[in-house]
């Protein structure tokens, strides 16, 4: 017979109570113990009762010495079983949720799906949180875990991982945390690794209790706190993909749409917003790009400076150059979060992530990426793949990737600190004429009768049709547009009139695009034969 298979101290208890043919009124008369207690015992309520209370019944029930013996027994396995599973009070207690918490509708279904969704047996199931830094990663999981906490009778555990610190909790004093909250005994911890893993596993497998693991730095981690199967679930939260990690339901948390950011920082300054123009707010929280935490500095700093006009801090964040710096309140600053994703890169990746800033447009491709690095273009997918495992870029269709604003403004931070002033000046010539060359080449595509060279500057982008070219201009423009600005004011108009003239038989092609207009002004600079690039003209 097996452990979970043995008769409880209730079972016994009743069948002694039957055999000796008394009620359970009669057995509290004569053993002095109450019959809601009686009742309490039998029905497994209360596993092990104190010794004397033991002895009482076993008098009462006139024992022979193995029944007595047998009865003391049940007792003291039941105290201990109660004592390794009553959840130590104070450890890994939830966290409050924030009173003006606001959105994420769509995300707290998605989490309340989580709760009652079916697996197969032995599968735990686990719900993974991903997001860059400041979307409220950790304040949707607090929220949400408050809101299903009903569900869970045996409790909520919540443990801050420390992902993006130097030094991550190790998944072995995760696991004596976390069985330390569901009961067990230090002494009781096993030493081995694999052996505290079954048993947390195993403490999780009849129980149904919600596990909020916050701030997970990898797989590695994670993999031993996961629930085995049963009704027990897992949410987890962290600023990395963990591709590694399989079988798990994943939400991807992105910013808030602006009406939602407005309402949350309307929340944020309760009574004060009242002071406020709607449009005034409006402007600000499209300036924070839907991050809480953004939204959340900015109403703290109108909340502690009773007298600041809001219009007054909106101007102050239209300034670029600025903006940044004036993301702090107290011990909340923006550029520490993104720091402490920077701080995760190899150097060679940072310096990928620095040099970034310096594309004049929003988005770009790993071609460019390798140009603006300075590296080969098999290095350049690599380091975009560490930057959006780790939330600093953003990936998209077709290759693209691109900055949320406030990231870029502290890439470009980090390029002004980290980089010399000739290393700048150096990455935006690299930069400005590998897009205008790349740019003229693709316009000489359109042009009727031109030949284009036979062997192509290995430097520039591979475009082997018209339509591949064609693609590239559109993608590109704002990239191009940028350098164009870029090259006149550094003084290179060779590039400038190169591009302007090769893009005349493709602006026909676009002719409606606002950018042709925006560009317009460089295709009526008259020609200047001597600095225009061409190849030779068949004959």
């Amino acid at each position: 017979m097996g452990e979970t298979d043995r008769p409880g101290f209730g079972e016994v208890l009743r069948g002694h109570r039957r055999a000796a043919r008394l009620t359970l009124e009669q057995l509290a008369e004569v053993s002095g113990v109450s019959a809601r207690t009686l009742s309490d015992m039998e029905r497994g309520r209360s596993k092990g009762p104190q010794a004397r209370t033991v002895t009482a019944l076993a008098d009462a029930l006139k024992l022979a010495e193995g029944g007595r013996a047998r009865l003391i027994e049940l007792a003291r396995d039941g105290r201990l079983r109660d004592h390794w599973t009553r959840r130590s009070g104070g450890l890994c207690e939830l966290p409050r949720s924030v009173e003006d918490f606001t959105g994420r509708a769509e995300e707290l279904i998605w989490l309340s799906e989580l709760v009652y969704t079916e697996s197969a047996p032995g599968v735990g199931v686990v719900g993974l949180v991903t997001g860059s830094a400041g979307l409220g990663k950790t304040t949707f999981a607090v929220r949400a875990a408050h809101s299903v906490r009903p569900s869970f009778p045996d409790g909520v555990l919540f443990l801050e991982l420390f992902g993006m610190s130097q030094q991550p909790l190790a998944a072995d004093d995760a696991l004596r945390l976390l069985l330390r909250a569901l009961g067990v005994a230090d002494q009781h911890v096993p030493g081995d690794p694999h052996e505290r893993a079954s048993l947390y596993r195993s403490q999780l497998s009849d129980k149904r209790v919600l596990v909020v693991l916050d701030n997970a730095a990898s797989e590695e981690q994670v993999r031993a706190l996961l629930p085995g199967g049963g009704a027990s679930r897992a949410l987890i939260t962290t600023r990395r993909l963990l591709a590694g990690l399989e079988g798990v339901r994943r939400l991807v948390l992105g910013p808030l749409p602006l009406p939602e950011s407005t309402e949350l920082l309307t929340g944020i300054l309760g009574e004060r917003s009242a002071r406020d123009e709607e449009s005034t707010l409006a402007r600000l929280a499209e300036l924070c790009g839907g991050l809480p935490l953004a939204l959340r500095i900015i109403g703290n700093r109108l909340l502690s400076r009773p007298d600041w006009d809001a219009a007054q801090l909106a101007a102050r964040l239209t300034d670029e150059e600025r903006r940044l710096e004036q993301f702090k309140a107290g011990d909340l600053k923006i550029a520490n979060a993104f720091g402490m994703s920077y701080e995760q890169l190899a150097d060679s990746t940072r310096r990928v992530f620095r040099n970034l800033a310096a594309i004049p447009g929003r988005d770009f491709d790993a071609a460019l990426t390798a140009v603006a690095a300075g590296i080969p273009i098999e290095d350049a997918w690599d380091a975009l793949d560490e930057l959006v495992d780790l939330g600093l870029l953003q990936d998209g269709a077709a290759g693209r990737y691109r900055f949320h604003d406030l990231v870029r403004l502290f890439a470009r931070d980090r390029l002004q600190q980290e980089e010399s002033a000739a290393g700048r000046q150096a990455l935006t010539q690299r930069m400005t004429s590998w897009l205008l060359r790349t740019a003229t080449m693709s316009g000489r595509w359109f042009e009727p009768g031109y030949a284009l060279p036979y062997r192509p500057d290995p430097d520039l982008a591979v475009l082997s049709s018209a339509e591949e070219a064609d693609e590239w201009l559109r993608v590109n423009v704002d990239n191009r547009l940028g350098a164009m600005r870029a090259a006149a004011d550094s003084g290179r108009p060779s590039l400038v009139l190169d591009c302007a003239e090769s893009m005349h038989w493709f602006s026909d092609r676009w002719a409606h695009s606002p950018h042709c207009r925006r560009s317009s002004r460089w295709e009526r600079m008259p020609p200047a034969p001597s600095v225009i690039w061409r190849s030779k003209r068949p004959s």
